[in-house]
């Protein structure tokens, strides 16, 4: 079989690059609970606004007293949050529901927030908010497993290459936020899913044909990423594109893991997700299921733009 090698890099400059000044996220909706994380959480809201120039908006959905009030104020201050162009949407009723209508109302570009590394099995199925939205949300969302008070940004990143219409999307907001943190590593992985190797070896192809067949496959996959990346602006970002064989979602979830990465971005589900899902597993189904790190699912605008909430 012919495979990409493992540790192949490249490193792209281009004259005709994006500004550098792009906003990748103009508006940012943060949710907020009134939990031991809520400072972390507003400290790496700060840091993505300080990076990407954004709008931020905080929603805090369920009871509404005086006392949160001038807390939540009094830490938006603390963190530098209580600038004009910033603003807390109160509101009530089903927190799921009420968040998504406001990220719709608001046309958020990006939604934040907090999500454990694992759940019980009975809340995984049943579904914890933050991952209710994330199969559900219409704009591009950053699960924090581990908010910091003092972040350090994202220096390793994964980003997932399948041969899909919004990967092209999706590996250029990853590209964009390595240079944004100054990353020290983008690994850009092609799964390989060994039910589909096995129908083109079932194709009624000799065994010397099929295997034609495969690498052409591959081959035509790498040659699209390779375009990605040189009509992105990559500047002197090193990046490494690695191919695995296994079960897509599972794969590169797996790889984030073991290599410590500390930011994976997904492309988003191409449908709504229901309980089925989590009993038979979407790809990034696996993902949620045990986050190995902090996970960023990227919605294309035009996505967000001809979505409607159901």
């Amino acid at each position: 079989m012919l495979w990409r090698p493992q540790n192949l890099s490249y490193v792209y400059s281009m004259e005709n690059s994006k500004t550098e000044n792009q906003q990748v996220f103009e508006k940012i909706a943060v949710a907020v609970a009134f939990s031991p994380r809520i400072e972390a959480i507003l400290a790496q809201a700060k840091e993505l606004q300080n990076i990407f120039n954004s709008h931020l908006l905080f929603i805090h959905v369920g009871e509404h007293t005086l006392q949160q009030e001038q807390y939540l104020t009094h830490l938006l201050h603390r963190f530098g949050l209580d600038l004009p162009d910033n603003k807390i949407v109160w509101d009530k009723g089903e927190p799921v529901e009420a968040i998504l209508a406001i990220c719709q109302k608001e046309h958020i570009d990006l939604l934040v927030a907090g999500a454990l590394e694992k759940e019980s099995i009975l809340k995984y199925v049943m579904g914890s908010v933050a991952r209710k939205l994330s199969r559900r949300v219409k704009c591009s969302m950053l699960m924090l497993t581990e908010p910091s008070i003092k972040p350090n940004g994202f220096k390793n990143i994964v980003v997932e290459g399948t041969d899909h219409s919004k990967t092209e999307n999706t590996i250029s907001v990853a590209i964009a936020l390595a240079k944004a943190y100054r990353a020290q590593e983008l690994n850009i992985i092609q799964e390989s899913d060994p039910a589909k190797l096995a129908i083109i070896r079932s194709d009624e192809l000799l065994e010397h044909e099929a295997e034609q067949h495969k690498d052409k496959i591959q081959k035509e996959e790498d040659e699209k990423i390779e375009e990605i990346l040189r009509c992105s602006d990559c500047g002197e970002l090193q990046i490494k594109l690695k191919r695995i064989e296994g079960k897509p979602g599972y794969v590169i979830t797996q790889f984030a893991r073991e290599n410590a990465a500390d930011l994976l971005v997904l492309n988003s589900p191409d449908r709504k997700m229901n309980i089925l899902d989590r009993v038979f597993p979407h790809d990034i189904e696996h993902a949620l299921a045990d986050l190995p790190c902090n996970l960023l699912i990227v919605n294309p605008k035009q996505d967000e733009e001809d979505s409607i909430v159901q």
